[in-house]
């Protein structure tokens, strides 16, 4: 089957995260060549550059060299690209070491304290050395979590030989491991592994503007909100959570309260219950953008396209002025194909609001489907200034690069969008069909696999690897996953275009 990467293209849809690596650097280098570079920095993260004593704030596309010493603080994360083509993703509370490249371009960091994602796709390309083991990555995604006494590991993709002193183990796809002080590392079972990344995901906002004139009060359903909001923005899941049972323990009925749980529990992946909560959100207050914003992602999770659509349009005329609500119609008229009203509410809502990285994502998708590439890029580079955290800029500016003809630039800026969203299905698709292209064989069927897992109901990863098959002769299987995709060709979750699959139509032909 002949690949056509212009039908790659053609599936672009209303998304939204990360940034082009680029060389200014907030600080000069100090090394010849360096080894990481920021590529998403949220809260107070710090640098402590090799030789020095004083500690110097981090900011976006900053450079570090051998032996230079990365902190975060509480409410902090912040992701880094690697010079051997890994990403790292650290939590709160967390310290690492960036050490020299080794013999076969080996990357070596210490973990020291706190939790690091990374995703790595070159083999044996990266070591990681924490105070109870060593770990020796063979092209892989995995957590590792470093505690009082003891290293946690887990591997999502590939395989890890983790050791020290008094023994080894290797783990493979979804295996987990505890190395004790003293003590070899040993199995671990851990029921959902994935859950375990939750301070990495993106939470999708929902509350536009915070409520005037509430003051710091933690016996006010509204305020608990509103901090609780601000927590997701940083992965603080365990602090939101409470927060926002605390709220409803105050008023069981609090609809922002609902709305946050919604988005909640749909990044967690159970859509009964967040459609259940959206409900229970909008019928607490009907007249809530907030309700209806997070109803319309509860809609979109179950494939109620229509639904979604008039849960938005309801937000808007409600509150002509909320931004974020535009943003998410401009999305919906995406994924029904009507990219004139996606491209018309998208520049309704920056008109409103410029500053909102939501709405600089959705001007960027709406640009790149009327191929305007150069307006796209524009657009995404701000919102991802605005918003460092959120991966779907970072998947438009890929896509956008690609299109111009670099496909190993725009790689890596969807490698990013992956890294800090490793939960979500539809990156992991477009990361599998850019490995295609680049004939990064065995990496494209592992990122369909992972799209088909975290979302069985998306056609994406089905038809792409129907294509991956076909090449490598393995019609029967081929078959297979085409037909499957063709059964849900008409199930489209949050940022898939009918328009867009309509047209793979001629490609199945």
């Amino acid at each position: 089957m002949k690949r056509c990467f212009s039908c790659f293209l053609g599936l672009i849809v209303l998304l939204g995260g990360i940034h082009l690596l680029r060389p200014d650097a907030a600080f000069s280098e100090t090394c010849t060549k360096w080894v990481a570079k920021s590529v998403s920095v949220q809260g107070t993260v710090e640098v402590q550059k090799a030789g020095e004593s004083q500690w110097q704030p981090v900011a976006l596309h900053d450079t570090f060299c051998p032996n230079d010493v990365i902190q975060t603080q509480a409410d902090s994360r912040a992701s880094f690209a690697l010079v051997n083509d890994s990403t790292l993703r650290i939590n709160q509370n967390s310290k690492v070491i960036f050490r020299e490249l080794k013999e076969k371009k080996t990357f070596f960091l210490e973990l020291l304290k706190g939790a690091a994602h990374f995703f790595s796709r070159t083999p044996r390309g990266l070591e990681v050395q924490t105070p109870y083991t060593i770990a020796g990555v063979r092209g892989t995604e995995f957590l590792i979590t470093v505690e009082e006494g003891k290293t946690l590991l887990t591997v999502y993709e590939g395989a890890v030989l983790t050791q020290n002193e008094e023994g080894s183990l290797t783990l493979h796809s979804g295996q987990s491991a505890v190395a004790e002080a003293g003590k070899a590392p040993a199995l671990s079972v851990v029921a959902r592994p994935r859950d375990s990344v939750s301070w990495a995901l993106y939470y999708p906002p929902v509350i536009y503007a915070p409520v005037e004139g509430v003051e710091e009060d933690t016996g006010d359903p509204r305020f608990l909100t509103q901090r609780a909001s601000q927590q997701l923005t940083v992965g603080r899941l365990d602090n939101a959570g409470a927060d926002i049972a605390k709220a409803l323990s105050l008023d069981p009925n609090y609809s922002d309260a609902l709305a946050l749980q919604t988005i909640i529990t749909l990044v967690l992946n159970d859509k009964d219950k967040a459609l259940d909560l959206a409900r229970k959100a909008v019928e607490a207050d009907p007249n809530s953008a907030t309700a209806l914003i997070a109803l319309s992602y509860a809609q979109q999770a179950v494939f109620d396209l229509e639904g979604a659509r008039a849960s938005l349009e309801a937000a808007v005329e409600n509150d002509p002025q909320n931004a974020l609500a535009w943003s998410r119609l401009a999305e919906l008229w995406s994924s029904s194909g009507r990219l004139d009203k996606s491209l018309e509410a998208a520049k309704k809502a920056v008109a409103i609001d410029p500053n909102l990285s939501r709405t600089q994502t959705v001007l960027g998708f709406a640009s790149l489907t009327q191929v305007e590439i150069a307006a796209a890029k524009e657009a995404f580079d701000k919102a991802i200034m605005l918003n460092q955290a959120d991966p779907m800029p970072h998947l438009g500016l890929g896509l956008a690069i690609i299109r111009e003809g670099d496909l190993v630039a725009g790689g890596k800026e969807i490698e990013i969008a992956a890294s800090l969203d490793p939960n979500n299905s539809l990156i992991r698709s477009y990361l599998g069909k850019t490995y295609y292209e680049q004939k990064r064989s065995k990496l494209d069927g592992r990122e369909y696999a992972t799209a088909k897992e975290l979302d069985p109901n998306d056609p994406t990863p089905w038809f792409y690897d129907a294509i991956r098959k076909q090449t490598i002769n393995r019609p029967v299987e081929a078959l297979h996953d085409m037909q499957r995709a063709i059964e849900l060709n008409d199930n489209r979750a949050v940022y898939r275009s009918k328009l867009m699959l309509d047209s793979d139509l001629a490609s199945r032909s």
